[in-house]
């Protein structure tokens, strides 16, 4: 574990919204009235750095899809945990409005579970995610830019008990980054970058099922660099740290089944914005999606994947998902495909989109370590048009 120092955080955010207004404001941090502090990885030594396409060995893909299913043209697949993933499903019909569901990953039977947003006239359905035991979705007015947080208990794909309101803002309140994991769900309340709130301090909530709100896990000085990620039990957050030094965002590893406390930190060089980042298999699997010309060698547009002597494995590509795996094994989302890396072997492979998908590929809906792997693409048909979303799921 990185060593750090601690230091209090005290300034409180006034926090509005059904469930989220009682919620302690005193836990500021891994314990309260403290603040972890690292000194900003910044990687000078260009050997410490190993990047996959010049130094692993390309290989044959050792990965085939297990089980691969067709949905309606126009379903988005939400990054899930466990044997079921929540899903945004078109309407047939303009008349109609979107649905929200789920599809097994063991037989790819679909069942909806909400056919219509629960604010009424003007509110559409913004987000969606699940793990095996809670559904947790977001609706919102585009046009007032108001937004309200939602979850209800699931068991074996069906909805059990009555909805819960987790949280809800104005357009001065960005939309909730949000997950499900177990029988809870964490997410982020942050102001906009510009408008009446832009100053507040933003905030990391964990509900579970029954609660009558949920629990304030973090407050960070500013908004919060990438969304909330869970793997092997730890909670991945970016918050602002070392506010008075400057920008430098942590990634930060917190235990959930400890009590909150921070696990790991790695403070990202000054002013450098990491894009995603999950914590699995005890060390930080993160990525950049610009290059900043600055920072060291974490200042590049790619995904790292850190280790315990000090060196990063680097994919040197425009990152566009969260990484998944399993042991030493990486799933990195590319351009049109996912990349396959192995640690261990030190090997790579390409993991090639369907036949007829559209030229972005297909993406995840899992993260960080995981025995399922599942993919979703918009494939097109005989004639050239778009015409279903192929879900393909892959064992590790």
């Amino acid at each position: 574990m990185r060593s750090f120092s601690r230091r209090g955080l005290v300034k409180g955010a006034a926090i509005s919204g059904a469930v989220v207004a009682a919620a302690s404001l005193s836990g500021c941090g891994p314990e309260d009235g403290a603040d972890v502090k690292g000194e900003p990885e910044v990687v000078t030594d260009e050997s410490k750095i190993i990047n996959v396409i010049d130094e692993y060995k390309n290989v044959d893909c050792p990965l085939n899809a297990q089980m691969s299913w067709d949905l309606p043209l126009g379903t988005v697949v939400a990054q899930s945990e466990g044997a079921w993933a929540a899903v945004i499903e078109a309407p047939a019909s303009a008349r109609a409005v979107n649905t929200l569901g789920v599809v097994s990953l063991a037989n790819g039977a679909r069942t909806v579970l909400i056919d219509a947003p629960t604010q009424g006239r003007g509110f559409g359905f913004h987000d969606v995610c699940c793990s095996e035991s809670v559904f947790a979705w977001a609706e919102m007015n585009y046009r007032t830019g108001e937004w309200v947080l939602l979850a209800q208990a699931l068991e074996n794909g069906a909805l059990t008990g009555k909805f819960a309101e987790l949280d809800r803002g104005d357009k001065d309140w960005e939309p909730p980054r949000f997950t499900a994991t177990g029988d809870s769900v964490i997410w982020q309340r942050m102001p906009q970058p510009t408008g009446g709130k832009s100053s507040e301090f933003s905030h990391c909530f964990r509900w579970h099922v029954g609660d009558g709100r949920g629990k304030d896990l973090y407050e960070s000085p500013g908004r919060f660099a990438t969304w909330p990620r869970v793997s092997d039990g730890y909670l991945t957050i970016a918050p602002r740290v070392n506010a008075e030094d400057g920008t430098f965002y942590g990634l930060t590893a917190i235990d959930l089944d400890g009590n909150g406390k921070v696990a790991d930190r790695l403070v990202m060089p000054q002013n450098v914005s990491p894009f995603e980042a999950v914590y699995m298999g005890g060390r930080f699997v993160f990525s950049v999606e610009a290059n900043y010309g600055y920072g060291g060698g974490l200042g590049n547009m790619g995904t790292y994947i850190s280790s315990d002597n000090g060196t990063y494995v680097f994919l040197s590509r425009e990152p566009l998902a969260c990484v998944a795996g399993k042991g030493s094994a990486y799933l990195i989302k590319a351009q049109s495909s996912h990349f396959v890396v192995d640690t261990a072997a030190q090997t790579y492979s390409v993991l090639t989109a369907p036949d007829k998908a559209l030229d972005f590929g297909d993406y995840p809906a899992c993260v960080g370590t995981t025995d399922r792997f599942a993919t979703y693409a918009t494939i097109r048909g005989d004639d050239g048009m778009p015409a279903a979303v192929r879900l393909r799921v892959f064992s590790l």
